[in-house]
């Protein structure tokens, strides 16, 4: 917890900084003067703000090991809210110009000065002082010192640790290993401490040692420390040699035949040389002697030859309450605030441990949980199948309430980015019932991220209107039950100055009168500091004046999304800020033209454009001006408008990124655009291109006919830029014979062409070739005289061997080609550079015997998988230049490549790592004078450390 701790001061430091800044601007100046309130006392309250603020980082230091202190900053903490909600009422009604007297404002400054005055007096008390804990660590060091009555559900891991220790080797002069190994705050270091001071574990050792080692592992410290350690007990002076040699003869000395227990706390070290060199002193103990390490890495477990590892699982629900409730209630019983019981049992199950995305086996526990607990300031929830407004029942109770937000753990789209979704907005799409009912008495409410309208008085969208503080994002959803437009004006969005992104929802299933929908969203304006905004499904028929007028100035981002019935533009281009814009699934959009764009210059910031499933649009209109209508722009996107006809927008001397698919009738020529970098078709005719962009380096083309012709007849060779060629899903008549590429190509990609049944490779210096899923493809010739890498999958009637592969190949991967046996001649030969080689979805090979593998000197990298009929490799070792070998499904070989044991492992036995299915063998070569002695050691499975 010392890291939520400190989080916690530095919060309430910057809370206070905020808060100092706001007392000094004009607003609440000029409020306090027309309440009659004494300048002195506003400045009394700043400073005695300043006082406390001065100790803070003496407090936060002090308050891991001295409960008055963290008394001291919980209350502080109240009072900064309390200073902090009244500077915000301030604000509102200095907004507002409601400049009565109102003796209640001087009563809540005297209040929390009061309060302020009372805790600058403790700090004297408690000792704090200024400039104190400037240099306070992120991550404080552990001790073995333990309150064991805080501790849940641990009963079981600890018994089973310490049976553990107390197990007595039999093979010699051995030291165990034992690690524990789990996420951040779960309770490694609790459970350890636990094991340390079992009274059964004290008396079996005759020495044990502490020691919290974190992320720096300095041999030096970290053996000073274990030195010092096991002298804790002992008249002897501590040495401060720095001298590595020296510490280590010294432990070896006080370690001989005694027999230890080291623990070593919050380890991240994985490299295996600096634990060798750390363990040496060890080897002297007693039998029985053990090292417990407690990681987050099982890395760091398998390095240090732990047996067993120890992976520290869940709290069970009982647990979990019993350890919330005794932070969040008094003496941990609950029973007399039954609504406050049912929403914490909530938080549990629901906030404190989630999945995580990561590691299916971990939950995430939230570190800041005492705060949660003692405070609902800030308020979150998960959002159920079926929420309704009786969840959150309990809200009308709490008047402090800054933020609510419903969390989702499904990924939202980013506005600057083009979603791949054809219906991105579904997969955030929030399924939250109701609101809760008066959401406008949250006056100070900053956060809020969701909104759905409802139709009953409480939980209409007029409901908004005294939220003028909420800021960020907001969505509002379910409009289509907005029945009164002036409803939508009491929202008073135009008024919410704070509001960075906003996105206005209909349901799908409405079916709202197009002349009513359109008086709702004209009643929704924004302020004018709103940079995103996102209008979906709007039934209306036109969009409002002010969506391309000066009142969204700075507009950066605007997405509209599936209005069905719309059928004109406003003016968009006259919105001089904005850089993104997004139009998806207008189904009524016949033509763009002069509508679109207003009068010149116009879209001066655009920088990406995206039309996508416009069924109706057919024209595109320029406005042919001097400046061009785009003079930004760098990327355009234009999917699925199957009856787009005509020419493309010309000047567009930036554009970068072309990306056309599905618009089959879209016949043009490409635009002349010099700079376009990538460019993406998908089922579009692409027989009227006479030339690609001279600066092209990616070409992608998916679903055409004329990609032969491409191919063959010269337009690409020219293109001395291009570096990456995609052929995906296009139609073949013939053989692929005399492949035109530009010399400077680096990689060719055919994927998915059924009637594909030949090809032959030019002869480049390619760095890689990779045919996908070409199902009829027999022949596959070449005259390049080297290419660096060629990938082959799932190509079944593809005919072995492949001659003459270039000698300076270094990669090669095959999966799936059927026609690859045992008894065909691979290629192999003659490969000399080749480092990587990948044999996968072979159902036929048998054997790997024949292939030549002993040939390749280079191999560095092999991995075999899927393989359920190959039964053995080779009847001669792999080569020595092996460094990785992976072995997956292949269950007969499996058997043969055991640890030690199987019929194939003296064949292996020299690789450095190698995996099997899910297992993973370290090898460690031991060299003699005479000899070399191989000795592998399985991970995990490895007990005992010498």
């Amino acid at each position: 917890m010392a890291g939520a701790v400190a989080g916690g001061g530095a919060l309430l430091s910057a809370s206070l900084k905020v808060l100092l800044n706001r007392m000094d601007s004009p607003e609440v100046r000029t409020f306090l003067r027309g309440q009659k309130l004494s300048a002195t006392l506003r400045r009394e309250l700043k400073m005695k703000l300043l006082a406390v603020k001065a100790v803070l980082n003496d407090a936060e230091a002090k308050q891991i090991t001295n409960s008055d202190v963290k008394d001291w900053m919980d209350e502080l903490k109240d009072a900064v809210y309390d200073a902090e909600d009244l500077v915000d009422d301030i604000t509102t009604e200095a907004l507002r110009c409601k400049m009565e007297s109102d003796s209640q404002s001087q009563s809540r400054v005297e209040e929390i000065t009061d309060t302020l005055e009372y805790l600058a007096q403790k700090k004297d008390v408690l000792g704090l002082k200024e400039g104190v804990g400037e240099n306070l660590s992120k991550r404080w060091p552990t001790t073995s010192l333990v309150d064991e009555s805080g501790v849940y559900g641990r009963d079981a891991d600890k018994e089973k640790i310490v049976e553990s220790l107390l197990f007595h080797n039999a093979s010699g002069n051995k030291i165990g290993v034992i690690a524990l190994v789990g996420m951040g705050g779960i309770g490694k270091t609790t459970l350890t401490q636990l094991v340390y001071n079992d009274r059964r574990v004290v008396e079996y050792f005759d020495l044990k040692a502490w020691v919290c080692v974190s992320d720096e592992f300095d041999l030096v410290r970290i053996t000073k420390t274990i030195l010092k350690a096991f002298d804790s007990g002992t008249s002897g002076k501590s040495s401060d040699d720095d001298d590595l040699n020296l510490l280590q003869l010294k432990l070896k000395e006080r370690l001989s035949r005694k027999k230890f227990l080291l623990v070593l706390d919050d380890v991240w070290n994985e490299d295996y040389n600096i634990w060798d060199l750390l363990r040496a002193p060890f080897s002297v103990g007693l039998n029985g002697s053990k090292i417990i390490v407690s990681t987050r890495i099982e890395k760091v477990a398998a390095v240090m030859h732990s047996a067993p590892i120890h992976h520290l699982g869940l709290l069970s629900f009982e647990d979990c309450w019993s350890l919330f409730a005794k932070h969040a209630f008094e003496n941990g019983d609950s029973s007399s605030h039954p609504k406050l019981e049912e929403i914490g049992k909530e938080i549990v199950k629901s906030v404190i441990f989630q999945k995580s995305g990561s590691h299916k086996s971990y939950f995430v526990m939230h570190d800041l949980i005492n705060d949660l607990a003692r405070f609902l300031r800030h308020s979150s929830y998960f959002r159920g199948e079926h929420d309704s407004f009786e969840r959150f029942d309990t809200l009308s109770e709490v008047h402090c309430l800054r933020t609510f937000l419903p969390l989702d753990l499904r990924t939202r789209h980013r506005f600057d980015k083009v979603s791949k979704s054809r219906n991105p907005v579904n997969s955030r799409h929030s399924r939250v019932k109701e609101m809760p009912s008066q959401m406008s008495q949250l006056k100070i409410l900053q956060k809020l991220s969701n909104y759905r309208v409802g139709k009953q008085s409480g939980t209409r969208v007029g409901e908004l209107r005294e939220l003028s503080h909420i800021g960020g994002s907001l969505v509002i959803q379910e409009l289509q039950n907005v029945v009164d437009a002036k409803d939508a004006s009491e929202a008073n969005l135009v008024g919410k100055q704070h509001l960075d992104e906003l996105e206005l929802e209909w349901n799908r299933d409405s079916d709202v009168e197009q002349n009513g929908a359109y008086i709702v969203l004209n009643n929704l304006q924004p302020h004018s500091n709103l940079k995103r905004l996102t209008i979906y499904r709007y039934g209306g028929s036109k969009f409002p004046d002010w969506l391309g007028g000066p009142s969204i100035l700075n507009m950066v981002s605007l997405r509209l999304w599936n209005c069905k019935n719309v059928s004109t533009f406003p003016p968009l281009g006259q919105l001089p800020s904005l850089k993104h814009l997004y139009i998806l699934g207008l189904g009524e959009i016949e033509r763009v033209g002069a509508e679109f764009y207003g009068t010149e210059p116009s879209f001066v910031s655009l920088k990406a454009l995206s039309f996508q499933d416009m069924p109706v649009w057919k024209e595109w209109l320029c406005l042919g001006g001097q400046g061009g209508e785009f003079p930004r722009l760098k990327e355009l996107y234009i999917k699925n408008c199957p009856k787009l006809t005509g020419d493309l927008p010309n000047h567009l001397p930036l554009l970068t990124k072309l990306e056309i698919e599905e618009c089959e009738q879209l016949v043009a020529p490409l635009p002349r655009v010099p700079a376009i970098r990538v460019l993406t078709t998908r089922s579009c005719d692409i027989s009227q291109w006479k030339e690609l962009p001279p600066l092209l380096r990616s070409l992608s083309i998916t679903n055409s006919d004329s990609a032969e012709s491409l191919l063959e007849e010269g337009m690409l060779q020219s293109n001395a830029c291009l570096e990456l060629l995609k052929i995906i899903k296009c139609s073949f008549s013939r053989p692929l014979c005399r492949i035109c590429l530009p010399i400077e190509l680096k990689a060719l990609h055919i994927v998915e062409c059924p009637n594909l049944v030949s090809i032959e490779l030019p002869a480049l210096n390619i760095s890689q070739y990779s045919i996908f899923r070409c199902e009829n493809l027999k022949s596959l010739l070449h005259n390049a005289v080297c290419f660096q890498s060629l990938v082959l999958r799932d190509c079944p009637e593809l005919i072995f061997p492949i001659q003459d592969l270039p000698s300076n190949l270094t990669s090669l991967s095959i999966k799936n080609c059927d026609k690859l046996t045992s008894q065909v001649e691979w290629g192999l030969q003659g490969l000399p550079s080749l480092t990587s080689l990948t044999i996968s979805g072979l159902p036929n090979l048998m054997s790997l015997d024949g292939m030549g593998l002993q040939l390749l000197t280079s191999l560095r990298k092999l991995q075999i998988c899927d393989g359920p009929k190959l039964q053995s490799l080779t009847e001669e070792r792999l080569p020595s230049s092996l460094s990785f070998l992976t072995i997956r499904d292949c269950p007969l070989l499996k058997d043969r490549c055991k640890f030690w044991t199987g019929e194939d492992w003296h064949l292996i036995a020299h690789i450095p790592h190698i995996v099997i299915d899910d297992q993973v063998l370290l090898s460690i070569i031991l060299h003699s004078a005479t000899d070399a002695t191989y000795l592998h050691q399985e991970s995990f499975q490895t007990p005992l450390l010498n």
